[in-house]
C-alpha cells in the first residue's frame, strides 16, 4: 500500500520494493518474526526534499549489515535485498540496537508528476 502514498512521484514501485524488502528482512532476522512480534513502517513524504521510509523492528541477535558480497566469493541466494535498496535510495542507514530494536531507513528522491513529465520530455 505504500505505493499509493507515492502516486505521481515516479517512485511508486521503488517505494513499495524498499518497504517490502525492509519488512521482509525484519521477520527472519529479529524478534519481530517471533510469536507476538511486530514491525512498524514510517513514511514521511514532504512537499520538497527526499522522502523518508523506515521499518522499525524488535531487535535480535545482531545489527543489519549493508556490505556487498565480495567478488571472489561464491554467489549465494539471498543477501542482495539491502544492496538493491541502497542502490535505489539516496541514503540507507540504521539506528538502534539488538536489545531495543532497529529502524532501517532510507531517503528516497521523488519527483511530482509534472517534474517527471518535464524530465522525460
Amino acid at each position: 500500500m505504500v505505493e499509493v502514498l507515492f502516486t505521481g512521484t515516479g517512485r511508486e514501485a521503488d517505494a513499495a520494493l524498499i518497504v517490502s524488502e525492509l519488512a521482509t528482512n525484519a521477520l527472519p532476522h529479529t524478534r519481530s518474526g517471533q510469536a507476538g512480534g511486530w514491525f512498524g513502517v514510517e513514511v514521511n513524504l514532504p512537499e520538497d526534499g527526499p522522502a523518508y521510509l523506515g521499518v522499525c523492528d524488535l531487535g535480535g541477535a545482531g545489527r543489519p549489515r549493508f556490505k556487498r558480497q565480495q567478488a571472489k566469493r561464491q554467489p549465494k541466494v539471498g543477501g542482495y535485498g539491502l544492496m538493491i535498496v541502497g542502490d535505489l535510495a539516496l541514503t540507507l542507514a540504521e539506528v538502534g540496537s539488538p536489545a531495543v530494536g532497529h529502524t532501517v531507513w532510507v531517503h528516497l528522491e521523488v519527483k511530482d508528476a509534472e517534474q517527471a513529465t518535464a524530465a522525460a520530455g
